[in-house]
């Protein structure tokens, strides 16, 4: 393991002679990575790449004192009060922070010019005319030197300069440290430095102890095992060529960091005071052999601490063999992804994106469920040359696939790719428009002056090819898709739609045609008239009516992520109505190709049994206490048409599925669901925004209701037939 002295106990020590031979570091030197905390702590992973700055300057240098690491902005701004400012302040930058990184550094630079402000991060542009557009329109004045790039070895080159001369004779002498001319007339913007090949020189600053007191503040590990991507996207900042070789770390750092954090991590999930997951920011895990010794060290650690539950991590297109012997050491923990963004071979084509073929695909899908994994999709809306057509026929194609939850994002205009640049817009005729990021603002008092501050993105709306009505309906079916589809919501329909050969999209373009009910109806039309109103054609228009209306979108009444909140009011407010429809656009589309949906045929009655099985799940899940138990008559056994459909192997034959004798079916939350809810609504609050977010962290199983079996009359005289009232034929 690499030698890293930050003042802590560490070992093996750091040697005598290699001590020596460092340059002492005098300087006082403070790292950020700011997110908001005022409805919600924003961005709830621990400062793991800023510390990393640090563990690595070490490898280079002694510090006298040991750089601190600040992560909430109300510490940062209790330790200028109390301490003054450091020597140098370094700030991440990310689409989620900007703003609130370059207020703060504003408001230091004004109160103490002596004090070296630095920036570095990927929102930042790519060519050298936008950059310096960015230095003069935001940048200037508040920010000293920006680091393009990597970060580590630019910015400890930095630290060993200011260590010896003043900022003003370090101006563009540093590969990769950009920075403003005095007179403010020149930006100084040389080349970046040549990427780390060996990810061992960026120690771990779990084991440096730099991160232990982000534990026991609700954060969620955070750990890097491989830097880069070897696909070429032109939406996404590692689409340049700049990061398209694979650095790694050393196995051994991860085993033992995995290991350290798990050791931290297994008293407070224990206490229900800190949700039981990993982030692993790898583009690709999975595809490389260190990736399989990765999970089964991940598996050594559920047995010993009962962490992780839940690894978010994005798998690997390619090497779908080896990746799947990797997820399979760890069964239920790491769902797989086959990220397509679009089926379509001409938007692919736009964005420079190759995709694995559509049997593939399923492969991925069936291959997951068998190895204990859930798999996901991606898929970006407005990319050049989409349409609706081609939206909807990708969402087609993916739920054909079998993957039990598609991703829908909107396409971001990210200034450090490609897609970004003037020429790229017009030639394919990009229709932008600016909205608040969810979550991503607040109001902070720093040093006497309050900083306002609010994350906006540029997302495409409009395309020669995709009018904006096209994309709000778009926008309807992507929210249909995760309300009745993701996670299987609606499972036993899904299961009986497939053994009949029909596509889950024609199910779905149903239920969007049927009429609905009032307030499947209302949530629809608010979901729609607020997709509207979260637009803004101008950015500084937008700007100052979110700082100015800041408390309005902290209280959750502007600035929810949509499809979040109103999934979560589909199944809360509207769940009625939803299963209703349902069943209705079910029945319909199965009559069309000549399957017996009267009133006596069993595939109608396990449609409708099934429906109101899913709708009791469901039930006032984000009620703090509902209902103990709920039950229903069971005459068919649903758990087995489940389990054949995530084989593949589900038959229309309804007889296979129906029970012997009727039954009693129990829905009961257990204390370990009530407890994974508690410890999530602590963190995220319990408005819609809250519960909206919430359903992109746990899986649904972790919160609707477990299903047990008993024999007909054993149960409660209350227990619902299994033609539920609330489902219509």
């Amino acid at each position: 393991m690499t030698t890293v002295d930050l003042g802590m106990p560490l070992a093996p020590a750091a040697s005598p002679t290699a001590s020596e031979q460092r340059p002492k570091m005098n300087l006082k030197v403070w790292l950020c990575d700011l997110t908001y905390t005022q409805q919600a702590v924003s961005a709830e992973t621990m400062p793991q790449a800023v510390a990393g700055l640090a563990t690595h300057a070490a490898t280079v240098m002694d510090f006298q004192r040991v750089p601190q690491i600040f992560k909430f902005p109300d510490d940062l701004a209790a330790a200028l009060e109390t301490h003054g400012a450091p020597d140098v302040i370094g700030f991440s930058h990310y689409i989620w922070n900007a703003h609130l990184s370059i207020g703060f550094a504003r408001v230091i630079q004004e109160k103490f010019p002596k004090t070296v402000v630095v920036m570095g991060g990927p929102h930042y542009p790519l060519l050298r005319a936008d950059q310096v557009q960015f230095w003069h329109q935001r940048l200037a004045g508040a920010v000293d030197f920006y680091v393009d790039g990597e970060g580590e070895i630019a910015f400890a080159d930095l630290l060993l300069h200011l260590n010896s001369k003043p900022a003003g004779k370090v101006l563009d002498t540093i590969p990769g440290v950009h920075s403003l001319s005095p007179d403010r007339r020149e930006v100084f913007t040389p080349r970046p430095r040549n990427r780390i090949r060996d990810l061992a020189d960026v120690p771990s600053p779990y084991t440096a102890g730099l991160l232990d007191q982000f534990f026991e503040r609700g954060g969620v590990p955070t750990i890097t095992t491989t830097r880069g991507c070897p696909f070429g996207c032109n939406f996404c900042t590692e689409g340049q060529d700049y990061f398209s070789k694979v650095a790694k770390r050393p196995r051994a750092e991860v085993e033992a960091e995995l290991h350290y954090i798990g050791r931290r991590m297994a008293p407070l999930v224990q206490a229900g005071t800190a949700r039981n997951e990993l982030l692993i920011t790898d583009s690709n895990f999975g595809m490389f052999p260190e990736d399989k010794h990765t999970c089964q060290v991940l598996a050594e650690c559920q047995k010993l601490y009962g962490w992780p539950r839940v690894v978010n991590v994005t798998t690997g297109k390619n090497q779908r063999e080896r990746v799947l012997d990797a997820v399979a050491q760890v069964p239920g923990t790491i769902s797989l992804s086959g990220s397509v963004q679009s089926l379509d071979t001409d938007v692919l084509a736009a964005v420079q994106r190759k995709n694995i073929s559509a049997a593939k695909m399923m492969e991925i899908a069936l291959q997951s469920a068998q190895a204990g994994a859930q798999s996901y999709s991606e898929v970006i809306l407005a990319l050049p040359d989409d349409s609706k057509k081609k939206h909807f026929d990708t969402l087609r194609g993916l739920m054909d696939a079998r993957f039990d939850r598609l991703n829908m994002f909107q396409l971001t205009l990210l200034p450090s790719s490609e897609m970004y640049a003037p020429a790229y817009r017009k030639r394919w005729g990009l229709g932008t428009k600016w909205r608040v990021i969810p979550r991503c603002f607040g109001r902070y008092t720093v040093l006497g002056e309050e900083v306002r501050a609010a994350e906006l993105d540029e997302v495409c709306v409009e395309l020669p090819t995709l009018s904006y009505e096209d994309y709000r309906e778009c926008r309807v079916m992507d929210l249909l898709l995760a309300s009745l589809y993701n996670g299987g919501v609606f499972g036993t329909i899904l299961a009986v739609l497939r053994a009949h050969k029909v596509s889950p999209m024609t199910w779905l373009e149903e239920c969007r045609g049927q009429q609905h009910g009032k307030d499947l109806n209302r949530v629809l039309s608010e979901f729609l008239a607020e997709t509207d109103e979260q637009l803004w054609d101008g950015r500084q228009d937008l700007m100052r009516f979110a700082t100015a209306n800041v408390d309005r979108y902290i209280s959750g009444e502007l600035g929810n992520n949509l499809l979040y909140t109103y999934r979560m009011r589909m199944i809360s407010e509207a769940l009625e109505d939803l299963t209703d429809v349902a069943v209705r656009a079910a029945l319909t589309v199965l009559r069309r190709i000549g399957a017996a949906t009267g009133g006596p045929s069993l595939v109608a009655r396990m449609v409708r049994e099934g429906a109101a099985y899913h709708r009791l799940k469901l039930s006032q899940v984000f009620t703090a206490e509902p209902p103990a138990i709920l039950e229903q008559v069971a005459d068919f056994d649903i758990d087995r048409l489940l389990q054949d459909a995530r084989e593949g192997q589900e038959s229309p034959d309804a007889r296979r599925y129906r029970l012997p004798e009727p039954m009693t079916r129990s829905f009961v939350l257990t204390d370990r669901q009530r407890a994974t809810l508690r410890t999530y609504v602590g963190e995220m609050g319990s408005t819609a925004a809250g519960f909206g977010w919430l359903l992109t962290k746990v899986r649904l199983p972790d919160i609707v209701r477990e299903v047990r079996m008993t024999a007909a009359g054993s149960g409660s005289s209350d227990a619902e037939p299994s033609r539920s009232d609330a489902v219509t034929p």
